[in-house]
């Protein structure tokens, strides 16, 4: 590639929105219909694209908006590459039309924009685009928008079984610069279920060494489709604060393409608060507790379909405590040791996994917990290069440009740090790539309005910010929680938000005692039969706050997060095999304990019943003995009482296949024994 490519004078196509008549297919059809359109045109993709709709470049080349609230259907691009050559695609913003939406994600609505993608090939032919989508006996109408500079382009549209023939055209001619642009529609339906129709678009003749086709968008129809409707929330606005005890009233507009909205309904998180039957539509959220939500609206259309609006965070907080927040421009170096009298923290030294702190101190800052499940990936070229002394795992570091990045929309972290009534500073080292983020942080009880910042922003390169945040909180055993997440991706394939460090400084905060946890059912070496479904109990008290969550595992697998007490979590389908359970107990100031391991066996044949054999009495010693099978957990018990039974331990063991003898030492004038293979 030569550095002046992507200064090639680039002039694309125009476009405008036809309408088709549709019909019931009764056996495999593929036919193309070649339009072209007057330039100035404006697409409505909400309108033209009821099952789904794609819209390519509008921030860069990778750029994806796509119809929200729908399964998607049709694929991102492919390049094409001539045989024997390759090809590059680049984003352009002067075509001769527009395209508009009011559904889409991540971009919830644009107007008029007039970019896209283009394709250059060495050689020239055969370099272009390639989309899919879904086919089967349903008649369908695929729209694709192309264009064509200094080249004739190739349409190809073919059904993956075969069952009709190719649909081919070249019409789209340009011999000198722009001309005539294009919408191919296609109509199809396959012989059979899961079948796709594949759409090839290339320069099939160059009349330049700038040859290329270019690629906008393309939406698609079925018969008698219902087009989902529109919604967003208008108020409150974004970032809004009230006091605790206010009347929030939510408003949202809402609209439908081809009926009407018949119901609004409002939510917080999951909570459903409220709905409206007709316009306005609007809710009043009475006396409202200290919190930070998540407000959207799901609106349904008369037939039956439904969107969710995007969301909008508020604030509402009580009074005591005190939050003030800042970005800036990060140093091109710094010293954590030197900065983070209480605390230091620094991420992705060696791996997305490294997480080194400032040692000989209580940890206060805790390692990030991901957001969403893209997975953290480690980087080494950050604008800041960070040095300590006084570091644990690793000791020091001198310059070091590492940190961790996750990509995809509302990926991110969250880490938290203790709060009391004590005045302390946090600084938090953040960046992106070819995204918009939103940085957000709130005290656990709620007695300032929550800090939020959406500022740091960049379409096409890295960016990198520390946000300062002077904090306290109303009372004791308190934290402070930060999320850093993308808010918008202007590079649908490498977008990303980025953490590299934290420091910490100000009066050290009381010492923080950790939970304590211990999984009180099922009972160590317990058996199950394959396929059982298992709840697992713990339980959990802080002595010096409250206990946040309990995770669940076996090993190192997550099998499920409570956050209330009684703390449990059901596994289920459980396959054959030995376990070993442990649950992870975090408080409100972020302390962490691991309660002991509980082993279990899950077998595929129910354990054979128990024969004691040979009890013997000698003094006071009494044994028995019992025939064992191999892979199953046995208890023997005694209680010394009939009324009332209370049954303990004497012994747990795991069965081997031969006769176990147990000896019990006892002074009590009776006993009962019992053998349970649980």
């Amino acid at each position: 590639m030569t550095p002046n490519l992507r200064t090639l004078r680039r002039l694309a196509c125009s476009v405008a929105f036809f309408s088709i008549t549709w019909f019931p297919a009764d056996a495999a059809t593929l036919t193309g219909a070649f339009f072209s359109i007057p330039q100035g045109s404006n697409v409505d993709l909400t309108i033209s694209g009821p099952v789904d709709w794609v819209h390519w470049g509008l921030y860069t080349e990778t750029s994806l908006d796509r119809k929200a609230g729908v399964t998607p259907r049709i694929s991102d691009f492919t390049r094409l590459d001539a045989a024997n050559g390759y090809s590059y695609v680049y984003q352009f913003s002067d075509n001769y039309n527009g395209y508009s939406w009011t559904d889409g994600t991540p971009t919830p609505s644009e107007t008029n924009t007039t970019t896209g993608v283009w394709a250059y090939g060495v050689p020239a032919t055969g370099s272009g685009f390639q989309v899919t989508a879904p086919a089967d006996t349903t008649q369908r109408t695929l729209h694709v928008y192309v264009g064509a500079f200094k080249a004739r382009g190739k349409f190809e549209a073919a059904l993956s079984d075969n069952s009709a023939p190719l649909y081919t055209d070249s019409s789209l001619i340009n011999r000198m610069t722009n001309g005539d642009s294009a919408i191919y529609s296609i109509s199809y339906a396959a012989q059979s279920a899961g079948q796709s129709l594949t759409i090839k678009w290339t320069v099939s003749q160059a009349f330049g060494a700038d040859a290329n086709v270019t690629l906008q968008s393309a939406a698609l129809s079925i018969a008698g489709a219902n087009n989902p409707p529109s919604v967003a929330i208008t108020s409150p606005g974004v970032n809004a604060t009230f006091d605790a005890g206010s009347d929030i009233t939510i408003m949202a507009s809402a609209a439908d393409p081809d009926g009407s909205v018949t119901l609004v309904e409002f939510f917080a998180g999951a909570n459903k608060l409220g709905e409206a039957a007709g316009s306005p539509f609007s809710f009043t959220w009475a006396n409202v507790p200290a919190g930070v939500y998540s407000l959207t609206a799901r609106a349904t259309d008369n037939g039956g379909a439904s969107t969710v609006s995007g969301s909008v965070e508020i604030s509402v907080n009580g009074t005591g405590g005190s939050l003030m927040g800042a970005a800036t421009l990060p140093p091109a170096g710094v010293d954590l040791t030197a900065e983070g009298d209480l605390d230091w923290a620094h991420w992705g030294l060696t791996s997305a996994v490294s997480f080194d702190h400032k040692a000989g101190v209580p940890q206060q800052i805790s390692n990030f917990t991901e957001i969403r499940t893209n997975g953290v990936q480690q980087y080494s070229d950050n604008f800041t290069a960070y040095n300590w002394s006084d570091g644990t795992p690793t000791a020091s570091t001198n310059g070091t440009k590492t940190g961790v990045f996750i990509h995809g929309l509302t990926n991110g972290f969250l880490l938290s740090v203790p709060a009391d009534s004590q005045a302390r500073t946090l600084k938090v080292y953040v960046g992106l790539y070819a995204a918009q983020g939103v940085f957000q942080a709130y005290l656990s009880d709620f007695s300032a309005p929550a800090f939020t910042d959406s500022s740091l922003s960049s379409f096409y390169d890295n960016l990198y910010a520390v946000y300062t945040l002077n904090y306290a909180a109303a009372s004791a055993g308190q934290s402070l929680r930060v999320t850093y997440t993308a808010k918008t991706l202007f590079d649908a394939d490498f977008g990303n938000v980025t953490l590299q460090a934290a420091t910490l400084s100000g009066p050290a905060p009381p010492t923080n005692s950790p939970p304590t946890v211990a999984i009180t059912d099922p009972t160590n070496n317990a058996t199950y039969l394959a396929g059982a479904n298992i709840t697992i109990q713990a339980g959990a008290s802080d002595t010096d706050g409250s206990v946040a969550q309990v995770q669940f595992f076996a090993g190192t697998n997550l099998l499920g997060t409570a956050t209330a007490n009684p703390y449990s979590v059901t596994w289920t389908n459980v396959p054959v095999g030995d376990y070993n359970l442990t649950a992870k107990a975090t408080d409100n100031q972020g302390a962490t304990s691991t309660s002991s391991a509980v082993n279990i066996s899950v077998v595929n044949n129910a354990p054979a019943a128990v024969t004691l054999v040979d009890p013997m009495l000698s003094g006071n010693n009494f044994s028995l003995s019992f025939t064992t099978q191999s892979g199953v957990a046995y208890s023997v018990q005694f209680t010394d009482s009939l009324s009332p039974i209370t049954w303990s331990g004497l012994t747990n063991f795991g069965g081997t296949g031969t006769t176990f003898t147990v000896t019990d030492t006892t002074a009590a004038a009776q006993r009962f024994y019992r053998v349970r293979s649980p």
